[in-house]
């Protein structure tokens, strides 16, 4: 995957994101941290190349702070007019408690939220 794409792909996402978060935009080059800005209670991990890496996953955690941490990733073939198709990467519970509020999933036994996991 060609570095330029890497640079480029969380411009894409952010413009994505626009209709839901306004002021979302991609964290200039160099800058630590998350990888597109003003996004309330969202961290954004912004990933390309041919080979998934797990470690995007404990860099996505690290650069949270607390907020729902989510890595998309863009494979081969996806790209700026195709960002929607984008994979998002997030923990199972959180999904799962996102499901449920969504009306996608009944609740758990008793009403619960899934557990986090070890």
């Amino acid at each position: 995957m060609s570095r330029a794409k890497g640079n480029a792909a969380a411009a894409w996402v952010a413009a994505y994101l626009r209709p839901w978060w306004p002021l979302a935009e991609k964290t200039p080059n160099g800058r630590l941290g998350e990888d597109i800005e003003n996004t309330p209670g969202v961290s954004w991990e912004i990933k390309t190349g041919a080979t998934w890496r797990h470690e995007w996953l404990a860099q996505a955690e690290r650069n949270s702070h607390g907020k729902l941490a989510v890595v998309v990733y863009l494979p081969p073939g996806c790209g700026e007019r195709n960002t929607g198709n984008a994979h998002a990467i997030l923990p199972l519970h959180k999904l799962m408690e996102l499901l449920v509020a969504a009306g996608y999933a009944p609740p758990g036994e008793s009403g619960a939220l899934p557990p986090e996991g070890d």
